[in-house]
């Protein structure tokens, strides 16, 4: 687009400085609900009911995860949430079903309801015990913070098994009653001490967002403690030097309870020839590391000892990433899983290969032996530890399946194993029938440097032929075989598609590309290759005459951030405006507030000192922020989300360009309290119709938003005369 004709679109939507605003005043959205026009809003998305299955929320296949049966069978229980606006809460509850009634259409039996305040969960990781009637869980009461209760179903007695001055945040159970939990550590003063005013704070792998935070940061929750509680005795702590994490815990007893893997971020000591692994993300991390004590961002298993309480690494061997996990024998002797061998071996052959190679093997306890095994033979293996598995997550007649699709809301089905019956057994959204949910279908589009990708495009709520409509491009993935209000498994921090689509707007939830490629992942082509996927999307859909593409709004979120500000920085497409949520931006101060990554480094083409500084200036967002002609919306959730957002908000303030910041200090990445998400997904609503359509909700509480979005209008129109003399030049 030509930057003439941009300032013709602006002048469509405002009129000078010293005119009254063309924005449109439209009735806000219940005032339209109320006139007969139902269709689905961020308050209603809000409401819904959903399984609350934490990996099933982030995007796991549902497949055994709806309900959990009893060891003989004859029940199941099912865990559900929904939000309540109107307390700020999350409301969650156990509906016991009977295996022998399922077919009859039985209403819930609703043993237990529990609300939260928090970004927690009040209900999760619930487990039944030998007796059939013993339902453990992680629970978390309003005020209170979350600790391993028990309930029994036929009393609906509820007993809390962990009385922890902190949060649990995982656990497992053996069947003489022994847990193994795994707990934040306890807030620690950083300057409010003596012995900080008398010597000072060394600095050594510290977080910048903690110094910052002094006193008012939270425990520091890479280091999460671990705990073993024998029946009837006090926990005690299980101590390492290991990092537990809190979003990536893992604590599995074996069948008998011996013993029990934690899975760790590398903290202790590890082996050196580590880094002779011929594994990039291996071997450049371990080159990387620093300093005695840092997190070394590789992950590995620790087996705990229950009868000795001693601890130490399942093997002498690092694992990529934490989706990693290891599958027991019925015995608990062995440990099976997919893993890289130790490389001190003398046979160099052997080494060379073990080098580069993934082993299925199983290891032996307490020995540690490794043996490797053929695929068919850990394919049984794992055959048969699913089939075990089902007596808790599934039964051998009867099956419960939630059944959805991208315009079918996700309901919970029974059936037998034969396939002879089916029947609904419960809706889990009935109102949904009085909605206009609107129409998704799943797209495919060429990138402009030719790749395909496929994603999900959401229809205007009042769609005709002939006509165009702005466009939202959401980005970070999609699932075709998803029911979704936000675009994706309710990542409602960044995307609200069919709200946005009941606004009247097309809305692209952008997925993969068809053929991966991951040889562009952390390097510098990342950036070209994501921005060629958002211009091909906008080509094609302006090819169909569907939408207008002066008229086009883009979402960044997390890791698509950084894709996103590429695109505003170096794309020679017209953005209307844009929203930056809650990510990493691939900038300079970025880099220095998080040195522990190296990521930085091979996306902008080398270190950013030296000889590589000058490939930073040409692909980092930020050190082009000059060529930012879109307003942009930045969200940053919790304290350290602020710094990564920083850099973007000074120097666009600094350069008198159009940015909003709103920071949300008690959000997490993705946002869960009902108040945080009306902020993150309405705003992100009302910010879209502001600049897209030219259009205010009429409701008097938002007065002062768009007080503030006609000061930045001002600053936007302000640089239409310089950028239209530069075109005539």
């Amino acid at each position: 687009m030509s930057l003439l004709a941009r300032c013709l679109w602006c002048l469509c939507l405002c009129t000078s400085l010293s005119a009254a605003p063309l924005v449109c005043q439209t009735t806000s959205t219940e005032e339209r609900a109320g006139l007969g026009r139902r269709f689905l809003t961020v308050a209603d998305a809000i409401r819904t009911t959903r399984l609350a299955d934490a990996e099933y929320s982030g995007g796991t296949p549902s497949i055994g995860r709806v309900a959990q049966f009893s060891p003989d069978g004859k029940r199941f229980a099912i865990v559900l949430v929904k939000g309540n606006l109107e307390s700020n809460t999350n409301e969650f509850s156990i509906a016991l079903y009977e295996t022998s009634n399922a077919f009859a259409g039985p209403r819930p039996n609703i043993l237990l309801r529990m609300s939260s305040s928090s970004n927690r969960p009040a209900i999760s990781r619930i487990k039944w015990l030998e007796d059939n009637d013993t339902i453990t869980f992680l629970g978390e009461k309003i005020g209170e913070l979350p600790q391993v209760y028990a309930l029994h179903a036929a009393t609906r007695r509820l007993n809390q098994l962990t009385h922890h001055p902190s949060s649990v945040v995982d656990y497992d159970m053996n069947p003489n009653g022994d847990v193994v939990f795994i707990a934040d550590p306890p807030k620690e003063k950083i300057l409010d001490t003596d012995k900080a005013r008398r010597d000072g704070i060394v600095i050594t792998t510290q977080f910048l967002q903690n110094l910052l935070a002094g006193d008012c940061a939270p425990p520091v929750t890479n280091r999460e403690q671990l705990f073993l509680q024998k029946k009837g005795q006090s926990p005690v702590q299980i101590a390492t030097k290991d990092f537990i994490f809190p979003g990536h815990p893992y604590v599995s007893l074996s069948p008998g309870g011996r013993y029990a893997l934690v899975r760790t971020w590398v903290g202790g000591s590890f082996p050196g020839w580590w880094a002779d692994y011929q594994v990039t993300a291996i071997h450049d991390r371990v080159k990387a590391y620093r300093y005695a004590g840092e997190m070394l961002p590789l992950m590995r298993f620790l087996v705990l000892d229950l009868a000795d309480g001693s601890l130490s690494p399942l093997l002498d061997t690092p694992m990529e990433w934490y989706n990693e996990t290891a599958t027991w024998s019925p015995d608990g002797r062995f440990v099976f899983l997919s893993t890289y061998l130790p490389l001190n071996v003398r046979d160099e052959a052997e080494r060379a290969q073990r080098a580069k190679s993934l082993y299925d093997v199983q290891v032996a306890l307490p020995e540690r032996e490794i043996t490797k095994l053929r695929t068919v033979d850990f394919e049984t293996v794992l055959k048969q530890e699913t089939k075990r598995r089902r007596k808790g997550s599934e039964n051998e007649d009867l099956d419960v399946s939630l059944v959805e699709d991208l315009n079918t809301p996700p309901m919970i089905y029974v059936s037998d194993r034969r396939a002879v019956k089916k029947a609904l057994l419960l809706d889990l959204n009935p109102q949904f029938s009085e909605l206009n949910l609107g129409k998704v279908e799943l797209v495919e589009w060429s990138a402009t440097d030719g790749h395909v990708v496929e994603g999900g495009l959401y229809w205007p709520e009042d769609y005709e032929r002939g006509k165009r409509y702005p466009l939202v491009i959401q980005t970070h993935g999609f699932d075709s075989h998803r029911f979704s209000t936000d675009g994706l498994n309710e990542w409602s921090s960044a995307f609200a598609a069919r709200p946005l689509a009941g606004e009247g707007f097309f809305v692209l939830q952008m997925g993969r590309s068809k053929v991966a490629n991951p040889s562009v992942g952390n390097t510098p082509q990342e950036y070209s290759y994501g921005m060629a996927e958002v211009e091909g999307a906008i080509d094609d859909l302006d090819k169909q005459g569907l939408i207008d593409r002066e008229r086009v709004g883009i979402v960044g979120f997390s890791r698509t951030e950084m894709t996103v500000g590429y695109a505003l920085t170096h794309s020679k497409y017209h953005f209307a405006a844009g929203s930056l949520v809650d990510g990493t931006n691939g900038g300079y101060f970025e880099y220095l507030a998080y040195p522990t990554t190296d990521d930085m480094n091979r996306l902008n083409g080398g270190p950013g000192y030296g000889e590589g500084l000058q490939q930073w200036l040409k692909n980092a967002p930020p050190f082009n922020l000059d060529k930012v002609r879109t307003p942009v919306r930045l969200l940053a959730f919790g304290f350290g989300s602020v710094l990564e957002q920083w850099e973007w908000f000074t120097l666009l303030r600094k350069m008198q360009k159009p940015v909003e910041f709103l920071y949300l200090p008690d959000a997490v990445h993705l946002v869960v309290k009902p108040w945080e998400r009306m902020v993150a997904q309405q705003g992100l609503v009302d910010w879209f119709r502001f600049w897209l359509k030219g259009e205010e909700d009429s409701n008097p509480v938002k007065a002062p938003q768009y007080a503030r979005w006609r000061e930045l209008r001002k600053l936007l129109m302000a640089q239409v005369p310089a950028d239209t003399g530069a075109a005539r030049k």
